[in-house]
């Protein structure tokens, strides 16, 4: 499975333009100091005669050491932006959570308005036409859980609309709004 990941990172790498880009500015600026400027520092003589003598007397060197100042920076291009979305992963699918969990997160503040909406969130609400924490919860569940009861306590909720029960689990922010996770558990026979 890691090699698999690593390998669609690499392949959403090579797909980039910007990859090449930046490996053709580097490269360039690369032989442009090492081919050029350094000939003129050190001999005074015109860098472009002391560059094709270099490539008649050395064709192989020269064109491997202009080869490798386009494909160091191509590499390391690579090898940053894969390392650094490896090491991101977890953070990466924590973030997606909201977005792909089948039953409804969301965030709110203590009045009930949404601030923070999933996508599929978003698509069940608008079904059930849910404007408000208030609207999914129910008045009494949102009074407990704004009222100021530990964050994390679950409780349980029957949604009519669409006939099924949730458990309910919330955590306070700093911000003074409230996450809320929901998990459905139909077929289950839990005590609220």
């Amino acid at each position: 499975m890691e090699f698999r990941f690593l390998a669609r990172l690499i392949n959403e790498k090579l797909h980039d333009r910007t990859t090449y880009i930046l490996a053709a500015v580097v490269g360039l600026l690369i032989n442009g100091y090492g081919q050029l400027l350094v000939p003129w520092f050190r001999s005074n003589l015109n860098p472009f005669e002391v560059f094709l003598t270099e490539l008649n007397t050395r064709p192989g060197w020269t064109i491997l050491s202009v080869f490798l100042a386009f494909a160091f920076p191509f590499c390391v291009g690579i090898y940053s932006a894969v390392a650094s979305r490896y090491k991101s992963r977890r953070m990466e699918s924590l973030a997606q959570f909201p977005e792909q969990k089948p039953d409804p997160v969301f965030r709110a503040k203590k009045d009930g308005r949404f601030v923070e909406v999933g996508a599929n969130t978003q698509k069940f609400f608008s079904h059930f036409n849910i404007v408000s924490a208030q609207g999914i919860l129910g008045e009494e569940i949102w009074a407990r859980i704004t009222s100021g009861e530990q964050s994390g306590n679950n409780f349980v909720t029957d949604f009519d609309a669409d006939g099924n029960k949730y458990v309910v689990v919330h955590a306070l922010t700093r911000d003074e709004e409230i996450n809320v996770y929901m998990t459905r558990i139909s077929g289950l026979k839990l005590d609220g």
